[in-house]
């Protein structure tokens, strides 16, 4: 039982933003390609050796990759269009698995793998699904090989629901533990240490989770003691003019969340809308016992960030006042 209260109030403590001891400090970007031409762009993704993103109002390839230390361009993936092997509204997976991203179509039916290494060698891109694998493959997101990891339902005793190799089962927390309704959040998975971060974009939330076996356990949680939310005839009510973690990522020693600095940034999230300009321009660092260790200014408006797990470089799309790709060294 001793072990039990200890835990609860390691979780409480953890509650809330910022401490006397967090370092806030600006960061110079350096530039890898001033030419991303997109009216917004998508997902940012650390694949190797390579940086990719998807551009969700492309008309003809919704896939760019490029050379992760120079940003020079390597090729495009994911033909446009209504054909054979071709993308109504194409999106990837955020992990490529033996260098292949599983692509599918929101507004069609295509569903197939992009390879990079096709791309290097300028072959064509594209693989089919086998049989087998139109079957068996889940419909949630992809964490590794053979792991996937979705939402339940609302009401169901868990958050979230796993699949590892085939094993399903529930795992996981509501973040707000009053009603068993789900929000809008993003994960996170870090490899190498085999960790899961779930983060909110409707209230200021983070909480990580360890994989054991074949399920997560919980590690720690954070929210803001603030007022962002009421709960109303069993329906969550969110203030729209607060908002909260718009991307996370993991380093080698940092979960890394683009969030806003509201005491120096106290924007109205709500006026926000697709003005570049007002997007948050800093990243939270917390170390993987949940603390917030630093805030740093990016110095400009961010959009999307990506991080791989064995060093502690940022990359970002951002506005300067056009689309940028850079990174940052934390």
């Amino acid at each position: 039982m001793k072990k039990k209260c200890y835990f609860f109030i390691f979780i409480f403590f953890l509650f809330g933003c910022k401490s006397k001891n967090t370092q806030y400090e600006r960061k110079s970007y350096t530039l890898l390609d001033n030419e991303i031409m997109t009216t917004m762009p998508g997902s940012l993704i650390v694949a190797g050796d390579y940086l990719v993103w998807e551009d969700p109002f492309a008309r003809d390839y919704f896939v760019h990759v490029h050379d992760k230390e120079t940003g020079k361009k390597i090729g495009v993936m994911g033909k446009v269009g209504e054909g054979p092997q071709e993308f109504i509204t194409g999106g990837i997976s955020q992990i490529a698995i033996d260098n292949r991203f599983f692509a599918d179509d929101a507004n069609g039916k295509t569903k197939g793998f992009l390879s990079l290494d096709s791309l290097i060698l300028n072959k064509e891109t594209f693989v089919p699904l086998s049989d087998s694998e139109q079957l068996s493959r889940p419909v949630m997101t992809e964490l590794a090989k053979d792991l996937f990891v979705g939402i339940t339902e609302n009401g169901d005793k868990d958050y979230f629901k796993i699949n590892v190799e085939g094993d399903v089962s529930t795992f996981g927390r509501y973040p707000i533990s009053e009603v068993k309704q789900h929000i809008g959040g993003n994960f996170a998975y870090n490899s190498e240490k085999n960790l899961l971060a779930f983060a909110s974009f409707n209230f200021p939330y983070l909480v990580l989770y360890q994989k054991t076996g074949n399920t997560f356990s919980l590690l720690w949680e954070r929210k803001s003691n603030g007022n962002e939310y009421e709960v109303v005839d069993d329906q969550i009510i969110f203030d729209r003019t607060i908002g909260g973690i718009h991307e996370v990522c993991m380093s080698k020693d940092y979960i890394i969340t683009l969030e806003r600095d509201r005491d120096r940034d106290p924007i109205d999230e709500s006026t926000v809308g697709r003005d570049v300009s007002k997007c948050p321009h800093t990243v939270f660092l917390y170390d993987y016992d949940g603390n917030l260790v630093k805030i740093v200014d990016l110095g400009i408006p961010v959009m999307r960030i990506a991080a791989g797990c064995r060093d502690n470089v940022l990359y970002a799309i951002g506005a300067d006042p056009d689309y940028i790709l850079v990174k940052y060294e934390l």
